[in-house]
């Protein structure tokens, strides 16, 4: 699933933009023009500093910007860390989230973060131990989605978690809606342990309205990874499917339009070859009325074999496919210090967002070219309305006895107001072994004026990754999630950053 989950961490096998005037904005304060910079950040809690994992990031009514991270608590256990930045990147408060008190092996991380139009926040994942006595209790080893509300000052004002199938559910991202609620996507695993794909439509307070699960059918299996509310009103989710195999199941591309109510207007599923994979982690609805659809494409049959590369498809407003592309970097072949080793080069879209000149900027991942190894690191680019790729850079931090990049990906990026970008990401402090956060905000041109942590990425070709349109003909269930409290806690820690800024 997507590397920038907490499966990436743990090992757990679970896994813009709307047309303005359908945006539910938070009250707006003047701002100013957002700074570039590159600064990381470490969560420090009684002068002892954890480490760092990036999940989301979002520009703020402020000027600012708020950031969520995956870290591990004082007692061992998994928790949120959020932090709140002003418009030069500089700290304005930070807290860790969930459970405090639960037995060891309990977690509770989010993955999604959006503020809400109260200037509060709301926080999207999953848990297990951080629920109520009957439902996710501590021991239990059932997974439950997490709701995690907090007000403006970081400060949590409810938690609610949610079992949408017996053998456990997840949500991956949630958003807020222009009736004040919210909406939620992941999946639900049943009793047999097959997934299907899970909405939840909720009110203010988290209570759900209403609940749709797609899948499983037969032995074919769905999640959502991404879900937006579109200018009818309606929603539009996608994510994936797959039919599980010995080895790591080949996905394909699921998009799913819902009207307000819940009820699916049409779903549409998108594969190539027998032997490609495709993965969704991110959905918009574009400025004409229809969608794009961003992630990463595999056709590799084995190592070192071309291609594998980002992968952007737009849809109509129906879900027909308008145009397609994959961005490869071919086949780079390197010794290893024992043979030579060849592999396939390519890059990983984590988020994108559509630009006030009709085009697209996309973060994630790309592939270093070094004479041993093609190690990852964050990439952000831009293409224009047509997918053609206008630029592309990478930006990392490097050891400096060797040169070797420490900064690995961007998990999530923003416009920001004054027209630039600002993705989050991962990289290490390698004083003290240390992950920290890895924010990078640029101008219009990706750039952060002359910081020599912008680097030019690696050449990528423009390819067709051939995909057809397939009917995924996924069930509707609409069986209500159990929904409890929970005893999620906020705490405030210290932050601190580290040398080598920009």
């Amino acid at each position: 699933m997507k590397r920038r989950n907490l499966s990436f961490v743990l090992g757990l096998v679970l896994s813009a933009s709307v047309i303005a005037s359908i945006l539910l904005t938070p009250a707006t304060a003047a701002v100013t023009p957002s700074s570039t910079y590159i600064k990381n950040y470490a969560n420090v809690l009684g002068n002892v500093e954890y480490g760092l994992f990036p999940e989301d990031v979002q520009a703020t009514s402020n000027g600012g910007s708020i950031a969520l991270a995956f870290t591990q608590s004082a007692n061992g256990l998994g928790v949120s860390w959020v932090v709140k930045l002003d418009s030069s990147g500089s700290p304005q408060w930070q807290e860790e989230v969930g459970c405090f008190s639960v037995p060891p092996g309990a977690y509770a991380y989010g993955v999604s973060l959006r503020q809400t139009a109260d200037g509060g926040y709301i926080i999207g994942g999953q848990t297990i131990g951080c629920g109520s006595k009957q439902t996710c209790p501590s021991l239990s080893g059932i997974v439950c989605g997490l709701i995690e509300k907090l007000d403006s000052g970081g400060k949590l004002v409810w938690a609610q978690v949610y079992l949408a199938g017996a053998g456990g559910s997840a949500i991956t991202q949630t958003k807020q809606t222009t009736d004040g609620g919210f909406l939620a996507v992941g999946s639900a695993t049943d009793a047999n342990q097959s997934t299907g794909a899970l909405i939840l439509k909720l009110d203010g307070r988290g209570n759900v309205q209403w609940q749709k699960k797609l899948g499983p059918a037969g032995s074919t299996q769905a999640y959502f990874n991404a879900v937006q509310q579109t200018s009818d009103g309606g929603y539009v989710a996608t994510g994936e499917f797959y039919r599980p195999t010995a080895t790591t199941p080949r996905t394909s591309v699921l998009v799913v339009k819902f009207d307000s109510n819940g009820d699916v207007r049409w779903q549409q599923a998108f594969t190539g070859a027998p032997s490609a994979a495709e993965h969704a982690p991110s959905i918009i609805q574009t400025s004409e009325g229809g969608y794009l659809v961003a992630g990463n494409w595999d056709s590799t049959t084995s190592p070192g074999t071309c291609c594998r590369g980002a992968l952007l498809l737009k849809l109509d407003a129906n879900g027909t496919i308008q145009w397609q592309k994959a961005y490869s970097g071919g086949v780079y072949c390197f010794f290893n210090g024992y043979s030579e080793t060849c592999a396939a080069i390519g890059a990983v879209i984590y988020s994108v967002r559509q630009t006030s000149d009709g085009g697209y900027a996309v973060a994630g991942e790309g592939k270093l070219k070094l004479n041993d190894s093609t190690p990852p690191v964050p990439w952000l680019a831009k293409v224009d309305a047509s997918g053609n790729l206008l630029w592309q850079y990478f930006y990392y931090q490097v050891y400096q006895p060797t040169g070797r990049p420490l900064s690995q990906y961007f998990a999530s990026s923003t416009l920001t107001n004054g027209g630039g970008y600002l993705a989050l990401g991962y990289t290490e402090n390698y004083n003290n072994l240390k992950t920290e956060l890895f924010a990078v905000q640029t101008d219009s041109a990706g750039l952060v004026g002359a910081c020599s942590q912008v680097h030019p990425a690696t050449s990528l070709s423009t390819i067709d990754p051939a995909l057809t349109t397939v009917a995924p003909a996924l069930p509707v269930q609409t069986t209500i999630a159990v929904q409890r409290n929970s005893p999620s806690k906020a705490l405030s820690t210290s932050v601190s950053g580290t040398s080598g800024q920009c």
